[in-house]
């Protein structure tokens, strides 16, 4: 790989320079991160560069990728004062990587050939239970995947179908109080959909605009008198506003209906749940941000509000979480309990908020 050096001069007077032959170089893939040296092209003879006033001069440095180093990395020279670079790198043949070691964490990456495929979807946290108490736990874990090559063939002649996602997302209310610590319930909740990631509207501060519509199944996995189960049918907008200095609002109202419905053991959810969710988050990418999700239902308003800050910014112990907090106020959070109202606070911890 050829990295070409560019050294300006914006004064009047000509610059003389000595460049290091060997320059490293930290290579970050988004698993790992490590150190290759560039070699000066041309040697010693090449070291001293003279740059003419209000001009430029060029030199060239050639450099090795690691083998695994694929997708998106980011590429920064360590000893000279240059800007950081972003690559899009294609991953190899087996041919090429063959004689080389390569790091555990890589290896996944490049003998799965779809993992970029994934990415996240809804939230995902823990948190313990504080109010009423640690019985109240709870986490979420949720994945997408984009089901086809948006540069293939198919893509090609029916671009729609490169925005077309399977998603799961598995949510459980866990008793830690409990001497078997059992879980209360849990929602298991696959889905297919299509998502436009961007509509262009050219209007001032609307930093993103996109449109997710699907098909989506929640069931408990239980059976008899405590089995629950549903399906939606939802259309959801999404949309980005700048309000100024770092901090954007989103506004994702989702609206939806009721399927094939389970009427033997929860004829009635629709009445607790209701065919609408505001979803509306203040957010600073770097620091706070403020959700807040409230449903309209016949028996009444529910509203979940969470609160997360990330934790490298309040601890120097550089873990790559955010500090979460949640309330949790009305019906239906569970499936099994979708009738009993219910008012919960928990604190924990979230990877993707």
């Amino acid at each position: 790989m050829a990295l070409e050096l560019y050294l300006h001069n914006n004064t009047d007077a000509v610059i003389s320079r000595q460049l290091p032959l060997r320059v490293p170089c930290r290579i970050d893939t988004g698993r790992t991160q490590r150190t290759v040296n560039a070699d000066l092209s041309g040697g010693q003879a090449m070291s001293r560069v003279d740059i003419p006033e209000q001009g430029f001069a060029r030199r060239q440095y050639r450099l090795n990728l690691p083998v695994y180093a694929m997708g998106t990395v980011h590429l920064k020279l360590l000893t000279l004062e240059t800007n950081a670079l972003t690559l899009s790198v294609e991953k190899p043949s087996s041919e090429a990587w063959r004689g080389e070691q390569v790091p555990l964490d890589e290896g996944p990456a490049m003998i799965q050939s779809f993992l970029d495929n994934f990415s996240v979807h809804e939230p995902m946290y823990f948190l313990l239970g504080v109010d009423p108490g640690i019985e109240q736990s709870k986490f979420q874990f949720s994945f997408k995947y984009r089901l086809f090559n948006p540069d293939g063939d198919l893509a090609a002649i029916a671009p729609m179908v490169s925005s077309l996602y399977l998603g799961y997302t598995q949510r459980s209310v866990w008793d830690l109080k409990s001497a078997s610590q059992p879980f209360d319930d849990t929602s298991y909740m696959p889905e297919i959909f299509f998502e436009l990631p961007k509509i262009d509207l050219n209007i001032d501060r609307i930093t993103a605009f996109g449109l997710r519509a699907g098909f989506m199944h929640e069931s408990n996995g239980k059976a008899g008198n405590e089995s629950r189960s549903t399906n939606y049918v939802y259309l959801e907008p999404i949309m980005g506003i700048h309000l100024g200095g770092p901090f954007f609002l989103k506004i994702a109202p989702k609206i939806y209906t009721y399927v094939n419905n389970n009427d033997d053991t929860n004829a009635d959810l629709k009445d607790y749940r209701g065919y609408f969710d505001l979803a509306t988050e203040i957010i600073d990418p770097d620091g706070l941000a403020l959700e807040s999700h409230l449903w309209w239902a016949d028996k009444g308003a529910t509203l979940q509000l969470d609160l997360s800050y990330p934790m490298p910014r309040l601890l120097p112990l550089s873990l790559s979480l955010y500090l979460h907090a949640q309330y949790f106020s009305g019906y239906a959070e569970t499936l099994l309990h979708y009738d009993q109202r219910q008012d919960v606070f928990r604190l924990g911890f979230s990877i993707v908020r």
